[in-house]
């Protein structure tokens, strides 16, 4: 199973502009359980550069494709407030690396 990273930042200034951005999308798409689970639903931090969020959705076996579609859907709620950057990142758990080079964990 991936998890899903998005992070987003964004200028402190324009913090009210965020909070409507999410409160609009989270009425218009609410997540998805048939995707993934939230793994984290949202972190909030403050840095002297402006706020900083991340969420982790665990992906369901074959909705990697879907769930990444969605979770861009989601952003452009943001993509209009001026200084808004956001990163989407997918990490696999260690099982799933070895399988791609064809090894597992050692018994234990």
């Amino acid at each position: 199973m991936p998890y899903m990273f998005t992070t987003s930042s964004y200028p402190t200034d324009l913090r009210e502009e965020a909070v409507e951005a999410y409160f609009k999308m989270l009425k218009e798409m609410p997540f998805d359980k048939s995707l993934g689970k939230e793994t984290i639903k949202v972190a909030v931090t403050t840095t002297p550069k402006g706020v900083k969020t991340l969420s982790i959705m665990s992906v369901k076996e074959g909705k990697l494709t879907e769930a990444l579609l969605w979770d861009y859907r989601r952003m452009s709620y943001f993509q209009l407030i001026k200084g808004f950057e956001f990163k989407i990142r997918v990490w696999t758990n260690i099982v799933e690396a070895l399988d791609s080079i064809n090894r597992s964990l050692p018994s234990q």
